[in-house]
């Protein structure tokens, strides 16, 4: 189970349709409460929320204080 408003970039990939750049967009806009919220993110839709959903992301409690770190902008590097 990947958690989404606790896991690494490197962990986020590993889930269906979700490259480095879909990752540090779902890093950017944490924490989520409700599956509604991570459709607000740019390109998730209804239908990609959901088989993410399906292959066992989660949201988990949303940490107090979570900065974004240099590890999860490696995409940006490059």
């Amino acid at each position: 189970m990947i958690d989404l408003n606790a896991a690494a970039a490197d962990d986020l990939v590993a889930l269906p349709t979700v490259g480095y750049a879909a990752a540090y967009d779902l890093i950017l806009y944490r924490p989520y409460l409700t599956w509604e919220e991570v459709e607000y993110v740019p390109g998730f839709t209804p239908e990609r929320v959901d088989e993410i959903r399906c292959a066992g992301a989660t949201l988990g409690a949303p940490p107090a204080q979570q900065p974004l770190v240099e590890r999860d902008r490696k995409d940006l590097l490059a």
